[in-house]
C-alpha cells in the first residue's frame, strides 16, 4: 500500500462533509466512487476516521475549514502509515466498507475509532411523491413542509448532535430555537444555516437554480461552489436566486435599494440577492389559497407537473410565455387549465397523464387586436 493518499478537491470536501456529518447525496455519490477507483480506499476510509474521532474536529458544530482539517489529516496519516497495519484490522475494514459500497448508502456507515464496533445506521428519510405535499414534525419541535417532487434525509441523531438535513426538491421550514445547534439544510451547491425562523427553500435537482427566501429572523448563505461575501445573511422578505452554471458570483439590488454589482463571467455560477420581495406567492404551494402572480405558462407547467403529477406538451414554444395570474383554491386539474385557458390564447386536451396545451386561433387574434390597441 503507497504511503501517500491521492484524492482531489472534490473527494476532500465530501470526505469531510460525511466525517462531520454534514453530507449530501452528491457527497454519498462522490465517496462511493472514490472507494471503488481502488480496494485500499477502504483502508484509508477507516485510517481517517481514527484520525477524525481522535482529534478536536469531531467535537465541533461549526463550519470546517476543509483544507486546514485535511491537511492536519494528511500529517497524521503518513505518521500512521510509517507503521505496519495489521491485516486482521484491513479484513474488518474491506468488509464492513465493501458492505456500505454494495448497499449503495455510504451514509449508514458509522465512523468509529475501532472498525469491529462499527455499525450499519440508515438515515431517515421522507418523500413527497408527485402529486402530492407532505408536512413533517422534527424531534427538536422544527416543522417541515414537502412540495411535490420533495426529499428530505436526516440521520437519527438529528436534534442530539446536529440539526442537519439534505434536501433535494423544495420545501418551507419553520425552525425551532436551539443556540447550541444550528439548523442547516444542505441542497449541494448552497448551505442555508439558521437558528429560529421561517424559509422556503427551492433546490430541485433539475432545475437550473435554488432559491431561498426568508419570511422571518435570519438565515446564513454558504457555499463550496462559489466563493460568498463572510457573512452573507439574508433578512426579512429577501430571496437569494443561486444559478447553478458557473464558477463566480453576482449581487444585485432593487432599484429603489440597489446594492453594488460585481462582474462574473458567463460560464460561471451566480447569486442574486432580491430585496423587498412578497414572499406569500413563493410559499402559497404548502397552503390551500395557491396564490400565482403573473407567472409564465413554461415555468408555471412546471410546478404544474409536480403537483398533479402529469407532463405537459407544448405544440408551440411560444405558447410558453404567455403569463397568467390568479388565485387558485384546492382545484382540479381540470378547473386550473379552465382558468388559464380564460387569460391566455391557449386550448387544451388531457389525455391521462399527458396534457398538451395548443394555440387557439381565435383567442390569438383577439389578442392580437388588443395589443395592436
Amino acid at each position: 500500500m503507497n504511503d501517500k493518499l491521492y484524492i482531489s478537491d472534490r473527494e476532500k470536501k465530501a470526505l469531510i462533509n460525511y466525517l462531520s456529518a454534514n453530507f449530501c447525496e452528491q457527497d454519498l455519490a462522490i465517496l462511493n466512487n472514490w472507494l471503488s477507483k481502488d480496494a485500499t480506499n477502504k483502508l484509508w476510509l477507516d485510517q481517517l476516521s481514527d484520525i477524525w474521532q481522535t482529534s478536536n474536529y469531531a467535537h465541533l458544530q461549526q463550519k470546517i475549514d476543509v483544507q486546514r482539517a485535511w491537511e492536519e489529516m494528511q500529517v497524521q496519516l503518513q505518521q500512521n502509515h510509517k507503521k505496519s497495519v495489521p491485516r486482521r484490522n484491513w479484513v474488518q475494514v474491506a468488509a464492513i466498507a465493501l458492505l456500505a459500497l454494495l448497499t449503495g448508502v455510504l451514509g449508514t456507515y458509522f465512523v468509529g475509532k475501532n472498525a469491529a464496533k462499527q455499525k450499519i445506521a440508515p438515515m431517515v428519510e421522507y418523500v413527497a411523491p408527485l402529486g402530492s405535499r407532505s408536512f413533517v414534525k422534527m424531534p427538536d419541535g422544527s416543522k417541515i413542509w414537502l412540495n411535490s417532487g420533495t426529499t428530505i434525509k436526516y440521520q437519527h441523531s438529528f436534534g442530539t448532535d446536529n440539526r442537519n438535513i439534505c434536501l433535494s426538491g423544495e420545501a418551507f421550514f419553520e425552525v425551532a430555537k436551539n443556540q447550541r445547534l444550528p439548523f442547516r439544510v444542505n441542497t449541494g451547491d448552497i448551505c442555508v444555516t439558521a437558528l429560529g425562523t421561517k424559509f422556503n427553500v427551492k433546490a430541485y435537482e433539475e432545475e437550473k437554480t435554488i432559491e431561498t427566501t426568508l419570511l422571518e429572523g435570519a438565515v446564513k448563505l454558504e457555499s463550496d461552489v462559489v466563493k460568498l461575501q463572510e457573512n452573507l445573511v439574508l433578512k426579512r422578505n429577501e430571496k437569494a436566486v443561486f444559478t447553478k452554471e458557473g464558477r463566480s458570483m453576482q449581487v444585485f439590488g432593487t432599484a429603489t435599494a440597489p446594492k453594488q454589482e460585481k462582474t462574473a463571467e458567463r460560464s460561471k455560477p451566480t447569486l442574486q440577492i432580491i430585496e423587498k420581495i412578497d414572499p406569500l406567492p413563493i410559499v402559497s404551494w404548502k397552503e390551500k389559497r395557491w396564490i400565482i402572480s403573473n407567472e409564465k405558462l413554461g415555468s408555471l407547467a412546471v410546478k404544474l407537473e409536480r403537483r398533479y403529477d402529469v407532463n405537459f406538451i407544448f405544440d408551440n414554444e411560444i405558447l410558453k410565455e404567455y403569463s397568467f395570474g390568479g388565485t387558485l383554491e384546492d382545484e382540479t386539474l381540470e378547473q386550473v387549465l379552465k382558468a388559464i385557458s380564460f387569460t391566455a390564447p391557449i386550448k387544451y386536451v388531457i389525455d391521462g397523464k399527458m396534457v398538451y396545451i395548443m394555440a387557439d386561433g381565435q383567442k390569438m387574434e383577439k389578442f392580437k387586436k388588443l395589443l395592436m390597441k
